[in-house]
């Protein structure tokens, strides 16, 4: 066996070197992807683990481009979704970014039923990758109980019974060489179940036994002879039992293993079966060593059976490096992943100004933020404070900011209890870290897609701010080369104006408006005539993936039902003093009514309701109406039109609207001032926002704003001394953004509730260069 050591000098690919042992192809086929394909990754960091109706659900983004973690400079919208448990968009909300920063917030209304919520939060640059953040939130309720027939279809199990899966190291199992086969065991609910069992080989024979380790996980050794086949005799730990074949065992093969059991370094084992190395023998393979983002290889040649080579660690990036032996045509022939613990996160050190606290006490927490160097860091970070006695908290199954842009963002899958290979770190916990990088396989690039440059295209741009774009035509379908098209807003009033370019494409870009706006887009021909033909390019949501299953885990074992009913107190509390929501009253369902269309607005009722099937099509909407009002004399004086809810100018013109598009006219016969008499108020089908909306002249649109975020309410106490009313917060505090000044410190207080008990404290953050940290800090209140 040859054996060597490598002291690996990663190779930065924007600025990429290569020895001239090493494959020339290989560096340039991942040079060019790297550069056009930028890795972007969300993450959001929420104040609690669970919730309960009418509670808020309070949270920071923190999103990074590249693999080294830089805070992005990419997009600057992210989308946030609120997902039911049945599967559909509660609420969708967009947050603006300034360098890869954003907060929000989202409040939850008293009728949800209780379940397993999602919250999912993406870029528009993401859908390329398809790579998502995505959440699990418990939400509990005191009031509903029952879940809604439609999401029962959730609610059933994700397997019809246990499963499993095996996974030989590096690839494939090859006949003569001794290998390790991972296995993960996944139950009914989509979660890891305990599994043991034995595997024989086509004759009945014995030929090993294995169990499960952790989480339904763990791995044996086989060494597969020629001509034979092996299979799994399982048996499950919920009773159930399964035969599942092994993997085929290939004649003559190369393989790949790594010893990752040592911290400062990883031992790696090339081992050719006689038939591979006879063919085989004098040849060059490239080992390629890739880590967040830089890479370096090393040639080994076949000049032995077996070749182990050791790498220094210390030169590698905190996550998940990738290690492929490629062949000498630069075929990838093994990959290896292994997780790289070099504890070099920002170390945040936290400090209360009192050993103790008092309910309602003012507290004060000291940050300072170093880097691995022990130098000072200028940073972002966010903070939550809970008591932990009103909210238990599991700390395994807490997803944090490294555990998501560390380790689960880049593998395929599912990783339950994320935290419990960060938190108190033990050599069981590294060799069950191992079994997840043996059984979840590496989501960013395949090697085959990369060397035959068959990546899918780069679908979607990055979103620098809010737009709005479409096309003019002419009335037969023709684009209207540098049309002008104007931009209309009532509410504050304003007007855009910009041109088509010669597609008649037209772009309104960097708008800034909160909330949802109704605007007016309007287009003129060569001869300054308003008949011209719209096409507005709505926004496509995200579709859901209903292919995907989600582990459903009992929110009863989640959710402590004091909790549920201290929320229930503590928002009876809020309401009293008009700080909450309210109760929201279950929906009344109309059967039946006698005019198509009700209106509460301004005017009061309408007089008259025309629909779509009055109108019907063609001919000029002013004569039309003549004849539908009824009522002479009635637009002698002109009436106030009101389109979808925006009032317009005195001169609109009302035939501008295409009758096609016409759902419904109200119309209001009360006097309007010395300018109008009465109002005409349009809706159109418009409101249903179709992916693409078409209108003639004028087409009015609804445009989702950003989301201005709400500000956490924390009580201000003059003295300690109980008074009414009760303070029952479990979320004490919430700061999105705390920044470091250049010392590394910053702090901030708060003041305690009337909860008794310990109180805990989490600072997560990042800084300019893509150091991230997470710091957890409890103290006492008497």
């Amino acid at each position: 066996m040859k054996r060597c050591s490598i002291i690996l000098l990663l190779i930065i690919l924007h600025g990429l070197a290569y020895c001239q042992t090493v494959s020339k192809d290989v560096f340039n086929k991942l040079k060019t992807y790297s550069s056009t394909h930028i890795t972007e990754k969300a993450y959001l960091h929420f104040d609690k683990p669970y919730y309960a109706t009418g509670d808020t659900i309070y949270f920071k983004a923190y999103v990074t481009m590249g693999e080294r973690l830089d805070l992005s400079q990419l997009s600057g919208i992210l989308h946030v979704d609120l997902i039911c448990i049945d599967n559909k968009i509660s609420q969708g909300i967009k947050l603006p970014l300034v360098n890869g920063l954003g907060w929000g917030d989202f409040a939850l209304p008293d009728t949800l039923p209780k379940g397993n919520y999602r919250i999912r939060a993406y870029t528009r640059w993401q859908r390329n990758e398809g790579n998502y953040f995505e959440q699990t939130i418990p939400i509990g309720s005191v009031h509903n109980q029952k879940v809604p027939e439609s999401s029962t279809a959730r609610s059933k199990p994700i397997n019809a019974k246990a499963d499993i899966q095996f996974f030989a190291e590096g690839g494939n199992l090859i006949n003569g060489i001794r290998s390790k086969i991972a296995f993960k065991a996944i139950g009914v609910n989509g979660l890891g179940i305990g599994a043991k069992g034995v595997v024989v080989d086509n004759t009945g024979k014995s030929v090993t036994e294995f169990a499960s380790a952790y989480l339904g996980m763990g791995c044996f050794y086989l060494s597969p002879e020629a001509g034979k086949t092996y299979k799994a005799n399982i048996t499950f730990a919920d009773g159930t039992q399964n035969s599942i074949d092994l993997p085929l065992v290939d004649t003559k093969g190369i393989a790949l293993s790594i010893n990752n059991d040592s911290l400062p370094k990883a031992t790696v084992k090339i081992e050719a079966n006689p038939a591979y190395f006879k063919e085989n023998k004098g040849k060059n393979y490239i080992l390629l060593i890739y880590s967040a983002g830089f890479a370096t290889t090393v040639t080994v040649k076949l000049d032995s059976m077996a070749t182990t080579l050791e790498i220094l660690k210390r030169h590698l990036h905190t996550g998940i490096t990738r290690v492929t032996l490629f062949s000498q045509t630069n075929e990838p022939l093994a990959e290896r992943l292994m997780f790289v613990q070099n504890f070099d996160q920002l170390n945040l050190n936290l400090k209360g100004d009192k050993p103790n606290y008092n309910i309602r006490g003012k507290v004060n927490i000291k940050l300072n933020a170093k880097n691995r160097a022990d130098s000072a860091v200028m940073g972002h970070f966010s903070v939550s404070v809970i008591d932990e006695n009103k909210v238990p908290v599991d700390e395994n199954t807490e997803t944090t900011i490294l555990t998501d842009l560390l380790l689960t963002s880049d593998l395929k899958g599912t990783v339950e209890q994320p935290n419990y290979y960060f938190t108190s770190i033990t050599d069981e916990k590294l060799k069950n870290l191992d079994l997840v990088m043996l059984t979840h396989g590496y989501r960013k690039f395949e090697w085959k897609q990369v060397m035959a440059d068959g990546y899918p295209p780069l679908a979607w741009q990055p979103e620098k701010s809010l737009q709005i774009s479409g096309t003019a035509e002419n009335l037969f379908g023709k684009p209207l080369a540098k049309a002008p098209v104007a931009l209309i807003s009532f509410q504050p009033k304003s007007l855009i104006n910009t041109a088509a370019d010669d597609k008649g494409h037209f772009l309104f870009d960097n708008l800034l408006f909160t909330d949802s706006a109704k605007l007016i887009l309007q287009a003129t021909n060569a001869k300054g005539k308003k008949y011209t033909k719209l096409i507005y390019n709505a926004d496509q949501a995200l579709p859901m993936d209903i292919r995907k299953s989600f582990a459903q885990t009992d929110i009863n074992t989640i959710i402590p039902a004091s909790y549920l009913e201290n929320n229930e107190k503590q928002q009876e509390e809020l309401n009293k003093l008009g700080l909450g929501k309210g109760r929201i009253l279950k929906e009344v369902k109309i059967k039946a009514r006698k005019n198509p269309v009700v209106t509460n607005s301004k005017y009061g009722l309408p007089d008259k309701v025309i629909t779509d099937k009055q109108i019907g099509y063609g001919g000029p909407l002013s004569v039309k109406l003549l004849i539908l009002v009824h009522r002479p004399g009635y637009l002698s004086k002109r009436p106030l039109i009101v389109l979808n809810g925006v009032e317009m100018p005195k001169d609109f013109d009302i035939d501008l609207i295409n009758t096609g598009s016409i759902k419904t006219i109200e119309v209001f016969q009360n006097e309007m001032g010395p300018d109008y008499e009465g109002v005409l108020s349009f809706t159109t089908t418009f409101g249903s926002q179709p992916k693409d909306m078409i209108a003639v002249g004028i087409l009015p649109i609804t445009i989702q704003g950003y989301y201005k975020a709400r500000e956490f309410y924390s009580p201000k106490y003059e003295s300690n001394i109980i008074s009414t009313p009760p303070d029952l917060r479990s979320t004490i505090y919430w700061k999105p953004e705390l920044t470091t000044d250049k010392d590394g410190n910053a702090s901030f207080d708060y003041y305690n509730a009337d909860g008794a008990g310990n109180y805990r404290v989490v600072i997560e953050g990042i800084n300019d260069k893509g150091n991230i940290g997470r710091q957890v800090y409890r103290y006492r209140v008497d």
